[in-house]
């Protein structure tokens, strides 16, 4: 299976992906401010860190770095504005919850 086969050819497919992307984070986010009865604090905030990768995911899509740019298409600039709004929700909604940014060992 050739994965490069499945890259984004244009920006609409682009953000289609993003938001499914989007989509199911939240829905994660959803299943952890709904659950009830954690095991432990511990256990929800493995949940909430496992989350946390993903808005990471989705902040590096939307470009906060080079990682994905050669499976960026042309056309992108037109959805950022959605994309930093998307990225600012689920990042608000998962502090809400909760988690914690690992501070850098100073």
């Amino acid at each position: 299976m050739e994965l490069k086969d499945y890259l984004p050819q244009s920006a609409a497919d682009y953000i289609d992906c993003f938001r499914k992307l989007a989509a199911l984070t939240n829905s994660a986010l959803d299943y952890i401010e709904n659950k009830a009865g954690w095991v432990s604090a511990n256990d929800k905030n493995k949940s909430l860190a496992r989350v946390a990768e993903s808005v990471e995911t989705i902040a590096s899509l939307r470009g906060d770095s080079g990682a994905y740019y050669d499976s960026r298409p042309t056309g992108l600039t037109e959805y950022q504005k959605e994309m930093y709004a998307i990225e600012d929700q689920l990042r608000a909604r998962l502090l809400s919850l909760g988690y914690k940014y690992p501070t850098p060992d100073a």
